[in-house]
């Protein structure tokens, strides 16, 4: 064999090798076993708009990174804007609102296992389970999508026309409860349709912070974060108890934010432009985030987690999030430790994680464009 075939074959088997390699990667997980508890957290990237961006990070415990773990795994990007992500059935269901899809994925393997494609216009949001084979899908164009999550997936089972687009859904006692601008929409599972809905009518339009998910506690109680208002400003946050089954509100608790012109610090004084809320394991205690006067002689604001019981309407300071300011998603992980999405001025460049551990210690990794949601598989 002369030198230069010599040489063709060499690259040939290199590139043959190579191909291999990465056709491996798209069949078993390159960084380590998937379904051993080797992920610490999943990250969902919203993506910037148009560029098909939406994307899954992994954090593994080892303390990498795989910042698009459904592009390297099945050779496609997952879709444009990465709105939500549900465990259904044993499977992620990602609503990918700019697609106008939702991407099924196996969690061991994140190998796509079908996709549900509307047929007709919408903007999937957030997606919640109503009975073993079905789940509804909240859309920003003024309706509520029924799809099936048991294969064959195939195309959305109803579309359902309602009075105002609804945004974050929780499901419980067979009713369906949506946070709207009109208040908290009501429908039954059995049942959903524009003449059969009900409004909770002690929830005020300008009360309600929608881009809070609302949470149920130990009890069964819906629980939803408000802010309190007088005129042009913000007086306190609220938080309000939903009894499900009378379909009313049970209590409230409000958390004052001061008017000092010097703040002390520490003295709440304000919200924050993405207000999250995030509940316990036990189901005890909502988590929460506002605005603090930082620490003299600047006294620079700080964003800071409160927390409050659900039994008593007990307030106690849990965490300050020193460094962080565009903060765009928020949770308290299984361990009570704090995970932040920071977009950081929001310019289409990848963001980061900041975990704020309990020791005072912070972690940060960087992930996919906007991060916007965190979760942990153990739970």
């Amino acid at each position: 064999m002369s030198r230069k075939k010599g040489l063709y074959f060499l690259i040939s088997c290199l590139i043959a090798i190579l191909f291999s390699a990465c056709d491996s990667a798209g069949t078993d997980y390159p960084y380590g076993p998937v379904g051993q508890g080797n992920i610490e957290a999943l990250v969902l990237n919203e993506g910037k708009i148009n560029t098909n961006m939406g994307a899954i990070s992994l954090l593994n415990k080892d303390g990498i990174v795989v910042p698009d773990i459904f592009r390297e795994v099945n050779r496609r990007p997952m879709g444009d804007v990465a709105q939500a992500l549900t465990k259904i059935n044993g499977k992620y269901f990602v609503a990918m609102d700019n697609s106008q899809k939702i991407e099924i994925i196996d969690p061991e393997t994140f190998r796509s296992v079908g996709t549900i494609l509307y047929s007709q216009a919408g903007f999937p949001r957030q997606i919640e389970a109503i009975s073993p084979t079905e789940a509804v899908v909240s859309d920003l164009n003024r309706q509520l999508v029924r799809i099936r999550t048991t294969a064959p997936y195939g195309e959305p089972l109803e579309y359902i026309s309602i009075p105002r687009w609804i945004e974050y859904l929780v499901v419980t006692g067979n009713k369906i409860f949506g946070m709207t601008s009109g208040g908290v929409y009501v429908f039954d599972t059995d049942n959903i349709k524009k003449e059969a809905a009900r409004v909770i009518k002690e929830v005020k339009n300008d009360e309600i912070t929608k881009t809070c998910k609302m949470l149920i506690d130990k009890n069964g109680n819906i629980w939803a974060l408000m802010n309190t208002q007088a005129g042009n400003g913000i007086t306190g946050i609220k938080l309000i108890c939903i009894d499900p089954l009378k379909e009313k509100v049970e209590k409230s608790y409000i958390l004052p934010i001061g008017n000092n012109a010097s703040p002390e610090p520490g003295e709440i004084i304000g919200t924050i432009n993405y207000n999250r809320t995030d509940i316990d394991p036990t189901q005890t205690w909502i988590y929460f985030n506002v605005r603090t006067c930082g620490a003299a002689p600047d006294r620079v604001p700080v964003q800071s987690v409160y927390r409050m019981h659900v039994d008593t309407g007990e307030f106690r300071h849990y965490m300050d999030l020193p460094g962080t300011d565009m903060m765009y998603g928020f949770c308290v992980s299984p361990q009570g430790e704090v995970y932040v999405c920071d977009c950081l001025d929001y310019t289409a460049q990848r963001g980061y994680i900041r975990n704020y551990r309990k020791d005072g210690t912070i972690r940060s990794f960087r992930v996919g464009v906007y991060p916007s949601q965190i979760y942990f598989p153990q739970e």
